[in-house]
């Protein structure tokens, strides 16, 4: 299956550079063919149509209250048409945040009409790896 994995974390860190690169080596391993695209950079022509799956990966803010970048919305909406194309929803890890976010960026994804059916939230590349291996 075609994956992309679009994520808006900042790979400089070195903890979300190897989140990324986690989620990736979890869905090569069970045979998908994955282009991992860096949302934050210019997405300008950037098509999700082609990809059967479409993972989105992004960090959550605030505090109690949840939130996740306006850039996201942003990407998500100037992709083509994603009406019924499934997807899955990450957050990283935050202090009480998360869930929220979680659930924010879901609502996102389906505001576009995408179907969710995996989300979590990203600790650690070992929790990537396994969601990366639960895809499809």
């Amino acid at each position: 299956m075609r994956v992309i994995i679009l994520h808006f974390l900042d790979t400089q860190s070195r903890d979300n550079g190897s989140l990324v690169k986690a989620l990736s080596d979890g869905a090569s391993r069970s045979g998908h063919v994955v282009e991992v695209v860096d949302g934050n950079r210019t997405t300008d022509n950037l098509r999700l149509t082609p990809y059967e799956y479409v993972v989105v990966l992004c960090p959550s803010y605030g505090l109690f209250k949840g939130k996740i970048p306006v850039r996201v919305t942003e990407v998500l909406s100037s992709c083509g048409n994603l009406t019924g194309k499934k997807g899955a929803a990450f957050v990283t890890k935050s202090l009480f945040s998360a869930p929220s976010a979680n659930q924010l960026l879901m609502k996102a994804m389906e505001k576009e009409g995408m179907v969710i059916n995996d989300f979590n939230i990203i600790e650690n590349p070992e929790q990537a790896t396994a969601a990366g291996s639960r895809l499809g």
